[in-house]
């Protein structure tokens, strides 16, 4: 049952905002402590290792000292990752989910969030030491903005529930201002009832092929010169919301421009 995952404050608090149900946790908060653990057996040896190739480098045989000093270093650049790069920069993280909204746990605060307060979400890829993306979301609220990265345990897919939820809210009000001719803007695109343009440059509905989503970037296929409008997923909120209505307005009626 997904509630037995869930602290009983957690619960108490979604509750009083009418969250509903629970869905499904994202807690970095148990690495941090098997973190904490491997760190406090781990480091006493390193600091040994240290100070013995220290005394070897001085008294001799300076061998042994360069040995150790070597030895020293590999072993401290794994507590170093723990220490930057690992769990242990999950202290106090969690996010809950609710089928109306999230409950977000961080060091210093407790913040509750229902879907339909939401404005925007934005995903940012950027390639890790290992070749793989490493995402982060920044979503935006009434009252202001907040940042789930990697840190948390299967951060895209949180990220991804985020945006399925907006776009849910946002995709009507953005058809509803397209159908009223006023221009939707999303980062570096605008779509109205002439097309789709970027930085100056515009794709007339009637040359407009497939939009989407994939690789960090998001676009939209010319049929007619075979180039893509392109552009970096961090540089477009919403960037669902832009698709889905990309693919909605090419087959939606226009009324002409103004009316």
């Amino acid at each position: 049952m997904a509630s037995a995952q869930f602290p009983r404050p957690v619960l108490d608090l979604a509750e009083s905002r009418r969250l509903g149900e629970p869905v499904r946790s994202f807690d970095a908060r148990p690495e941090f402590r098997r973190a904490v653990i491997w760190l406090a057996l781990l480091a006493p040896p390193g600091v040994l290792l240290v100070l013995s190739a220290l005394f070897y480098l001085v008294e001799g045989p300076r061998w042994m000292g360069v040995g150790g000093a070597l030895l020293a270093a590999a072993y401290l650049s794994g507590l170093w990752w723990i220490v930057r790069d690992g769990a242990l920069r999950g202290r106090g993280q969690a996010v809950f989910v609710f089928e109306d909204g999230l409950v977000r746990l961080a060091p210093r605060r407790t913040c509750v969030h229902r879907f339909d307060e939401l404005r925007s979400v934005t995903a940012t890829a950027r390639p890790g030491r290992d070749g793989r993306p490493r995402w982060s979301f920044t979503v935006v609220d009434g009252d202001g903005e907040f940042v789930l990265s990697e840190v948390l345990p299967g951060v895209r897919e949180l990220g991804e529930v985020i945006m399925a939820e907006i776009a849910q809210r946002e995709l009507p009000r953005a058809r509803a201002e397209f159908q009223a001719g006023r221009p939707v803007r999303f980062g570096p695109f605008t779509v109205d009832r002439t097309g789709v343009s970027k930085n100056g440059k515009t794709a007339p509905w009637e040359a407009i092929g497939q939009a989407g989503l994939g690789h960090g970037m998001v676009y939209v296929q010319r049929l007619d010169t075979g180039t893509r409008l392109t552009a970096e997923t961090g540089l477009v909120p919403n960037a669902l919301v832009f698709v889905e209505l990309c693919r909605w307005a090419k087959t939606a009626p226009k009324a002409p421009q103004g009316r």
